[in-house]
């Protein structure tokens, strides 16, 4: 009996050995699609109250200057996202089509935002040709040092961004040092014909770069811009989590050589260059009960004084008199010129807030945000008052409610907007 119980433990302790070095089931791999689709399509329907005294409807030509105080407007919008992924080959492209209605006129566009190829001869190189936005910068709304990318709406500055056609290439490496990771981004941006004709200057290459560090757990950027399109810069930012749910950045740009058009009382336009600093400072805070508070704080170097805004107003004033008057209408078309040279910017000031608050499964429903955002002129004292309220009831739908209120004395930044309230709901679906 024991030869009998012995044969059997060795039997049983090489069949488990065997068993324990034969090779696992294993899980047959999910196929990865080479190709990704994406993207959604959204209602905007809305209501606009506007004030009809405002600069820029005192400067439309007469036979355009009849505003209703309310109107009603539709818009649309479909965005498709596309990619293509093979080995060392990638593809992506971003095309976003708007449509709307207003005043009896219907209007459509339709463009390729982003489109560009990109190729991976290593794991640590990557190099990208085409259409392509870049998003520099650390600050929520504005960002000085996004020196190749497009202002970002006030409204929504998360919605995608029009790129311009560059040749750029990323080169990575990690470390094991409080120097964690290493990259350097050079860009090429040639302008010339209708190839990113609205940079700047046509017939130059513009030339930019930026290297970033993560160096003791902080994001460090420093880049530039030189080339002739635009007058050269430079600059850095850096972001950093001061605690699990704080984090703190800032941006700092300097252009030597930046040309600002001041408008003299007597019409005339003229181009003054100086050196312009222009910075972001702002925190990010998450509190417990999940509401998110996000403060930025912005000065606009290359941006008008009050002085120069209340010459520019003054000007508009005295033209709308001489046209009625006289019919003169050379302080008027003085007036057009230094709006689209820059008084009629989004942002045309100096010194600027950004303040949001934004409660996440708000008030016990899940899937529903309450949120509120402000911009306020600090040099004049206006401001835009943004509340919403977004629900997505499921993974493809999302439904929106936002109202800007924008208030100001006459002779403001917001005293003057066209749209003193605008009520809109946006209707998305994602597929």
């Amino acid at each position: 009996m024991t030869r009998v119980l012995c044969a059997l433990v060795v039997t049983l302790f090489v069949a488990a050995t065997a068993s324990a070095q034969q090779s696992p089931v294993g899980i047959p791999p999910v196929e990865r699609k080479p190709y990704t689709l994406g993207g959604f399509l959204e209602a905007r329907p809305a209501i606009v109250w506007f004030d009809t005294a405002a600069t820029p409807f005192t400067l439309q030509p007469p036979s355009d200057n009849a505003a209703d105080e309310r109107r009603v407007q539709f818009s649309g919008r479909l965005q498709l996202d596309a990619g293509y992924r093979q080995n060392w080959f990638s593809a992506q492209t971003r095309t976003i089509a708007d449509g709307g209605y207003a005043g009896g006129d219907w209007t459509g566009t339709a463009k390729a935002y982003e489109a560009y190829v990109s190729l991976k001869p290593a794991p640590s190189l990557t190099l990208d040709v085409g259409k392509k936005t870049l998003k520099w910068g650390k600050g929520y709304l504005w960002n000085p040092a996004a020196f190749l990318d497009r202002a970002k709406s006030p409204e929504d500055p998360t919605l995608a961004l029009e790129g311009f056609a560059v040749v750029s290439a990323d080169y990575i490496r990690t470390f094991d040092s409080p120097l964690q990771v290493m990259s350097l981004t050079p860009v090429l941006l040639p302008v010339g014909g209708s190839l990113n004709s609205s940079f700047g200057a046509r017939g130059h290459l513009n030339v930019a770069g930026k290297l970033y560090l993560l160096l003791y757990d902080t994001d460090i950027d420093v880049m530039f811009l030189s080339g002739g399109s635009r007058p050269s810069r430079f600059g850095f930012d850096v972001s950093r989590n001061l605690r699990s749910n704080l984090e703190a950045h800032g941006e700092w740009t300097y252009a030597p050589h930046a040309t600002l058009p001041t408008l003299t009382p007597s019409g005339a336009l003229r181009d003054t260059e100086r050196g312009a600093a222009s910075f972001v400072l702002g925190v990010r805070f998450l509190t417990e009960g999940n509401t998110t508070y996000i403060a930025d704080y912005y000065r606009n170097g290359a941006g008008h004084t009050d002085a120069d805004m209340n010459t520019y107003f003054d000007v508009v004033a005295r033209g709308v008199e001489a046209v009625a008057d006289s019919g003169d209408e050379t302080l008027i078309q003085a007036a057009r010129r230094a709006t689209e040279a820059g008084y009629g910017l989004i942002h045309p000031m100096r010194n600027y807030f950004y303040g949001r608050v934004n409660q996440a499964d708000a008030l016990g429903v899940l899937y529903l945000t309450i949120g509120a955002s402000v911009i306020a002129n600090l040099d004049d004292g206006s401001f835009a008052l943004l509340p919403e309220v977004q629900y997505r009831p499921s993974g493809r739908a999302e439904v929106r409610v936002l109202a800007t209120i924008q208030r100001g004395a006459r002779r403001t930044e917001f005293g003057e907007k066209p749209a003193d309230v605008r009520l809109e709901l946006r209707v998305r679906y994602f597929f």
